[in-house]
């Protein structure tokens, strides 16, 4: 067992503080609980709102591009959109190169992402009261420094990003 000069566990009582990842994480759980709250008449998660959002914004998207989006693994998007394509809510159509597959709304999508949206507005609304608008435009701020700064630092355990 490993200790230090005081003969206590090093990961008891770190030197670098709490993990900033678990905090990280921990707090979107609990902002995600909040929207999944208010989306829940929908039938649609926060993910999946910001999925059907996300495809109609741009109007066509690959599931590539729309996992460098939205800042997910490919096989984590893969399984977040197969409940959405079995509801019928999104469909894929054949793009410009025959191989590519390019993910659209369905008309489903497009009704269930406008009931969606007085929702989604109600949870924001519900958030910037408690939080404060000026608040998360500063944290949005420092999220984005964050996630920079993430990229930036020099992978471990041979390329791979540990988790907490």
């Amino acid at each position: 067992m490993a200790s230090n000069k005081l003969g206590v566990e090093p990961w008891r009582d770190p030197a670098l503080g709490p993990c900033a990842c678990s905090q990280l994480r921990k707090t979107s759980r609990a902002v995600s609980v909040l929207y999944d709250g208010f989306l829940a008449s929908s039938g649609l998660t926060v993910t999946q709102y910001a999925l059907l959002v996300s495809i109609a914004r741009a109007e066509g998207i690959g599931r590539t591009a729309l996992a460098a989006k939205l800042g997910m693994e490919r096989t984590t998007l893969t399984r977040n959109l197969r409940p959405l394509e079995r509801q019928g809510l999104v469909g894929e159509k054949t793009g410009s190169d025959r191989r590519e597959r390019v993910l659209r709304l369905t008309a489903s999508g497009r009704k269930r992402l406008d009931r969606s949206f007085p929702l989604w507005e109600a949870a924001q609304r519900n958030f910037f009261e408690e939080f404060g608008k000026s608040r998360f435009d500063e944290l949005r701020a420092l999220l984005a420094i964050a996630e920079e700064a993430s990229k930036a630092a020099e992978p471990a355990a041979g390329g791979r990003m540990l988790r907490c």
